[in-house]
């Protein structure tokens, strides 16, 4: 008896330095991830927390333990799991403080898209830092000064680590065979997802949160339902007009009004034409799904009518979702003889777009990459997105649909342009980094209502029927956790009672150059936007936008789960919406019917079309020398190849293309085969020319 004893007395001490560390590594994932020791103390010392603390604890242990199972090295193990949960924590918390939500499992597919948070650095605080330097130090220390440390593990130990952790992670995620989270009374509310955060911890919050990522079937889902409730949809009273308006719509990046700001004085009105137009068209204020990024949901639900509300909270469709084709106003409206076009100033490959746009019908694709980088500040100018859309129309041969998205305004906000960059200035009892923010996102909104001036004054001129809608996708993120809405007082915090109402209600402007006089006062959801434009332009939709339009009559707005009472709502009032939703989106797609294989676009056109070389031509003397490759349909970002090496190349105003050749490239040009594309920055070839072979 003795000597089991003496042998589990041994166990504990050789164990008990990994449960130290492991308590380490939970107390350093929560500190980053919370921002403050407040929060943390408040969740490691709160009886009715408890339970998640216990729980994280086994899940980290669980982790180290088959790390320390496949190394065999428990210090290599630490510092490998330390160094991944740490990086995690640590976006978590830049994300939090940013747009307070924390890091959701499906961020991890946003790889792409790093870059969107990459403006927020300014947001890593020297508190963060200290953490994580703090962390290193302390662990250093530990492993040296802890007695008992076991650096290596025989084969058997790590048998028995590994069959331990799939046991104990298997249960904290599956409850089975031991309903341990039942047990500690752990739940989780797809309503309050922040909550879920802050009350279970971070890893436990996203262990739960990766149930959310498998959609569940809708109790008595079938095609005999999905035709029943198809049947019963009334049609939309307007019917199809002869008239083909030139449909424009416009995703102006965080477009707000921030002079809804009382206690702040602008220089002048950053939106003086938006509240022209105010007074003779359509207007009002549609509820975004979003706030402060996320741009690729809002885009989703205008183009779809399909709605972010019932998918799993901070998930993002686009990059989960829409891997088929999914009927939106640009395969609606292309049906009936319009040329759909999509337009963006970044990257074809932002939010996976280039397969997105594809997959919603557009026949072609405007990319970042056919735009010349004329900028405002860090991004390209929205007079160069206006420009792209009115010269897509004037070259089109007939009417055409266009879906159009910004970038001049996007965050950060801090330190974002230049005092003699910046148009407007602000005046009020704020701090200097308020100040700041706020200049810079109103000079940034001047910009935006300059586009829409742009776009107004020239379809005004324009002979042909044309609607154009605009609208914000979110408001700005303007400082850490809503600082600079909470000092000039427009919000109390994210608890005031009119948050939803102050901080998801973005503008939307309808314009247009044809109909009769007459003035909606809109308040609808981003989801209804589609619906709403169909109507007033009298076009045919579909079972899904007669749907829409009419739930949108019933409710104008859906709202998160918590605010359904608030407006009257229940959940059965959206029953029917989520089964024709997820029909569409993870069904087999029955109410598309022959059609579902058939909205994809075959034939997807990057930029202007197939560009052609009629002639390369070598100038200059000496050693400066060049090649003029003319052409049709070059645009300033393309690149001439000379057998197969990109040369430096100039647009000219003529339209042609201008590359800088060296000496020895000159001589062997009677033998060279010369290309123009225009590539991606993952080196995809989204244009090329014909190859035009030179001749001595």
């Amino acid at each position: 008896m003795k000597s089991k004893l003496h042998y589990l007395i041994n166990y504990m001490k050789s164990r008990y330095s990994l449960w130290i560390l492991t308590l380490l590594l939970v107390v350093v994932v929560e500190l980053l991830n919370r921002g403050s020791l407040r929060s943390l103390s408040g969740w490691l010392f709160d009886i009715g927390d408890f339970p998640s603390v216990v729980l994280t604890f086994l899940i980290v242990y669980s982790l180290l333990s088959f790390c320390i199972a496949l190394i065999g090295r428990a210090q290599i193990a630490y510092w490998t799991i330390a160094v991944v949960l740490v990086v995690i924590a640590f976006i978590s918390g830049i994300k939090w403080r940013t747009i307070d939500a924390p890091m959701m499992p499906w961020d991890v597919l946003l790889a792409s898209e790093a870059f969107d948070l990459t403006g927020y650095i300014q947001e890593v605080s020297l508190y963060m830092v200290l953490v994580v330097a703090s962390f290193v130090t302390v662990s250093i220390v530990l492993i040296k000064k802890l007695p008992h440390f076991q650096k290596k593990f025989s084969w058997l130990e790590r048998g028995i680590f590994l069959i331990l952790s799939i046991l104990l992670l298997n249960v904290a995620y599956t409850d089975k065979p031991i309903p341990i989270k039942k047990m500690l009374g752990i739940a989780h509310s797809s309503v309050h997802p922040v909550n879920n955060y802050i009350r279970n911890g971070f890893l436990v919050s996203t262990m739960l949160n990766i149930n959310q990522v498998f959609i569940k079937e809708p109790k008595g889902y079938s095609e005999e339902k999905i035709k029943s409730l198809i049947n019963g949809i009334s049609k939309s009273e307007k019917g199809n007009s002869k008239d083909k308006p030139n449909i424009i719509v416009v995703l102006s990046e965080s477009l707000w009004d921030p002079t809804k700001m009382k206690n702040v004085k602008f220089s002048k009105d950053p939106l003086a034409f938006y509240h022209s137009l105010q007074k003779k068209y359509s207007n009002g204020e549609m509820l975004s799904p979003q706030f402060g990024g996320w741009t690729a949901n809002v885009e989703f639900e205008v183009l779809t009518g399909n709605t972010v509300r019932f998918l799993p909270s901070g998930s993002v469709a686009y990059n989960q979702y829409v891997n088929h084709g999914v009927d939106s106003l640009a395969s609606i409206l292309g049906r009936q003889g319009y040329n759909s076009t999509a337009i963006s100033p970044t990257h074809n490959w932002y939010y996976q777009a280039n397969q997105v746009y594809r997959n919603f019908g557009f026949s072609r694709y405007i990319s970042g990459e056919f735009f010349e980088q004329k900028k405002k500040g860090p991004q390209i100018a929205d007079s160069e997105v206006a420009k792209k859309i009115i010269e897509t129309t004037e070259k089109s041969s007939g009417s055409d649909f266009i879906f159009a998205n910004t970038m001049e305004n996007h965050g950060a906000y801090q330190n974002k342009y230049k005092e003699n960059e910046k148009t407007i200035t602000v005046d009020g009892q704020m701090s200097a980094e308020t100040k700041d923010l706020l200049e810079n996102y109103a000079t940034g909104t001047a910009g935006a209502d300059e586009m829409l001036k742009m776009l107004v004054e020239h379809y005004e001129k324009s002979k042909e029927p044309t609607i154009v809608v605009f609208f914000g996708d979110h408001l700005p993120a303007l400082g850490a956790n809503y600082k600079a809405y909470k000092e000039m007082n427009y919000i109390s915090g994210s608890s005031d009672p009119d948050f939803l109402n102050k901080m998801y209600r973005t503008p939307l402007m309808v314009w247009n150059n044809y109909l009769p006089e007459h003035q909606d006062k809109l308040d609808i959801s981003s989801a209804f936007v589609g619906p709403y434009v169909l109507h007033l332009a009298q076009k045919e939709g579909t079972y899904y936008t007669d749907y829409l339009y009419n739930l949108s009559k019933r409710f104008s707005v859906i709202p998160p789960q918590d605010s359904y009472k608030k407006l009257g709502m229940k959940p059965e009032d959206l029953a029917d919406y989520r089964m024709l939703q997820y029909d569409i989106l993870f069904g087999k797609r029955y109410g598309y019917g022959n059609l579902k294989d058939q909205i994809a676009t075959k034939k997807y056109i990057y930029g202007y079309g197939e560009m052609s070389i009629y002639h390369v031509a070598l100038q200059g003397s000496g050693k400066e020398k060049s090649i003029q490759v003319t052409g049709k349909i070059f645009s300033g970002p393309s690149k001439i190849y000379l057998d197969g090496k990109e040369l430096k190349t100039t647009y000219q105003p003529d339209g042609s293309l201008v590359g800088i050749v060296s000496e020895e490239q000159a001589q062997g040009l009677g033998k060279s085969k010369v290309q123009v594309k225009n590539v991606d920055t993952k080196g995809m070839d989204l244009a090329v020319s014909n190859v035009f072979q030179m001749k001595d």
